[in-house]
């Protein structure tokens, strides 16, 4: 745990590298110009991108021709954590913004855009090409051929010489699929690619249809949410326990717990709970889906029961037996209010059977509750920095139940019954200056509480 590790203070962090390559591999370092560096991962998105605030008054944009299309080397790093642990990784440049004059002309500030690497060469890849396989393999055959890449720097620490780093960024595939597919790309970008076969996955384990892919801020992943909730669970691999308390009441005024001040959340925000008039509207308790077979010109209606299948998958909160949903079981819906159509080719392809349109039947309506399912309680909280924190991990937040606590109270009495417990980190502000490593984190959870005092000393 924290603590023991060297660190003088909750979200102390090192910049270990920051550098600007230009053009012409001229190499600048901007760690003596940088105010504010604000990197954001998401686990809705296949890229990550940030910003940083720049100070300057050696004229730095004319002297290194900086426009725009620079690459640059960032590495940060908690205090005495393993490389393992940091954010190293190398970005591409892409806009200069915000551009004003300070300090009676002497002194400029700027902001530079960046984004991941393989974002900004995705964009400028359609693909027209034809894929066969099973999704977990066609995902990585794409990933590997279009995506991977080399692009990365390293730069010397003595004479800032240039050099390629071979090594690309991986993909880790979580959980492997199923059911296979064959398609010809449309002019899709490699990107756009993987998110639609994510879509259309259904898992060897588990039975959550709700595959996705992203990037944090160590790898790309290709996974079911079930399957990292179920891991998080059986392992006993989440990120940490956070709880609110007020990080300057110490035992002694002149002491400093940084072990306990690591774990405090503030500026603790519930952004959204469960809406019910949206549930019943929007699929999430029950959808209908029409299912058209082109070739017979026949079709289906089958309906998706969501609360008469929750208790098969695994949740936030662990196994759906035990993890309380944020509906009743009697609880009204009526599959009509949420009706999707979808075209069935069983003749397209003679020889290639259980292509993805010929599962539709099953995916669609788990996917659609699934992934709804994760809108329910969402949270913004604040806390000291910690690099080896990224998007898909899980955290165990104690939201304080209200009110005086009586004599001979449990540690789990002292949290509220609906909203602690566990929740998966879906984004990350990172913030950092040259003295401190804060961390926004936006996470969500898609069932409630279980009161169990295993999980509490776990």
């Amino acid at each position: 745990m924290i603590g023991e590790q060297g660190l003088q203070r909750a979200g102390e962090v090192r910049i270990e590298q920051l550098k600007l390559i230009n053009a012409r591999d001229e190499v600048i370092d901007l760690s003596e110009f940088v105010v504010e560096l604000n990197l954001y991962e998401d686990l809705f998105k296949s890229y990550l991108h940030g910003n940083i605030v720049i100070t300057d008054s050696r004229n730095i944009i004319d002297q290194f021709n900086i426009h725009g299309e620079e690459f640059l080397n960032v590495k940060l790093r908690t205090p005495s954590f393993p490389d393992s642990q940091v954010i190293e990784k190398t970005f591409r440049v892409y806009k200069l913004s915000d551009r004003t004059i300070v300090r009676d002309k002497n002194t400029q500030n700027f902001v530079l855009h960046f984004i991941s690497i393989e974002f900004f060469y995705d964009v400028s890849l359609p693909l027209f090409v034809p894929f066969e396989g099973t999704i977990t393999d066609v995902a990585g055959r794409i990933f590997s051929d279009f995506i991977a890449t080399s692009r990365n720097f390293n730069v010397s620490e003595s004479d800032n010489t240039v050099s390629e780093n071979p090594k690309g960024t991986d993909l880790i595939i979580i959980n492997e699929t199923s059911n296979k597919v064959k398609f010809i790309s449309p002019g899709w970008s490699p990107l756009k690619c993987i998110n639609w076969l994510a879509s259309k996955a259904i898992p060897k384990d588990g039975t959550a249809k709700n595959f996705i892919f992203f990037e944090s801020n160590k790898n790309f992943y290709f996974g079911t949410l079930e399957n990292i909730f179920r891991d998080a669970h059986e392992n006993k691999n989440y990120l940490a326990r956070y709880f609110i308390s007020a990080s300057n009441v110490r035992e002694d005024k002149n002491s400093q717990n940084v072990a306990r001040e690591m774990f405090l959340a503030k500026d603790v925000e519930m952004i959204e709970t469960t809406d019910y008039i949206k549930n019943y509207t929007n699929g999430y308790l029950g959808n209908r889906l029409i299912y058209l077979d082109v070739f017979s010109k026949e079709y289906q209606l089958i309906d998706y029961d969501h609360t008469a299948n929750y208790e098969k998958q695994f949740h936030s909160s662990g196994k759906g037996v035990e993890a309380k949903p944020v509906f009743n079981k009697d609880t009204f819906k009526n599959f009509a209010t949420n009706i999707s159509f979808y075209p069935k080719n069983p003749k397209l392809f003679d020889d290639y059977q259980d292509n993805i349109n010929e599962k539709m039947g099953e995916i669609h309506g788990n996917r659609l509750s699934s992934m709804l399912e994760l809108t329910n309680i969402k949270m913004n909280i604040t806390v000291p920095g910690r690099t080896d924190a990224e998007v898909g991990r899980l955290i165990y937040f104690e939201y304080p139940s209200m009110g005086a606590q009586e004599p001979g109270d449990t540690e789990s009495s002292a949290q509220d019954k609906l909203y602690s417990g566990y929740y998966i980190i879906s984004a990350i502000h990172h913030r950092v200056t040259k003295m401190e490593h804060e961390m926004i984190m936006e996470v969500i959870k898609d069932s409630l509480y279980v009161d169990k005092e295993s999980d509490l000393k776990a």
